[in-house]
């Protein structure tokens, strides 16, 4: 039997796609502030970006949750990512729930970054109920929000 190094490579990028376009790899270089964004970053049509998104792994469209390894230059970082559906908030923390029933909570910081139906905002800002997607660095003091968009409220059943 071979064994093929194809099949974890495929894993590893689809757990990287899934932390929303490469928030995974902003993670792991925390210590840097981001370089400013400017408008020519910003595709140029619509068609551009829905190239984008069709770039995505479809396995990355319908991850849930999932945690990585990251390797930095201050070394391994382990970083939790989840999509799901708000089950309580509050300013200092959040619990998400997955489709497939999985749970956690999350605690904010104050450097936390929380995007709330494509524009800035804070933690306080998410309610129960709101479908989100995050990145959560795991560390001594448990498991804090390093990034958070939020989709706004679930569609009713």
């Amino acid at each position: 039997m071979r064994i093929s190094w194809a099949r974890p490579a495929l894993v590893a990028a689809v757990v990287v796609a899934l932390a929303c376009g490469g928030t995974a790899v902003a993670v792991a270089e925390t210590s840097a502030p981001p370089p400013p964004s400017t408008s020519s970053a910003a595709p140029s049509s619509p068609g551009a970006k829905a190239h984008a998104k069709k770039a995505r792994h479809p396995l990355a469209r319908r991850a849930e949750h999932g945690e990585v390894v990251l390797h930095g230059k201050a070394g391994d970082r382990t970083v939790d990512i989840q999509r799901g559906i708000v089950t309580a908030a509050s300013p200092t923390s959040v619990t998400v729930r997955s489709k497939d029933g999985f749970t956690q909570s999350y605690t904010f910081t104050p450097t936390s970054k929380v995007r709330k139906q494509k524009a800035a905002s804070q933690p306080s800002a998410v309610a129960v109920n709101d479908r989100v997607g995050l990145v959560a660095a795991k560390g001594a003091q448990g498991l804090t929000v390093t990034r958070l968009r939020d989709a706004g409220p679930a569609p009713a059943k």
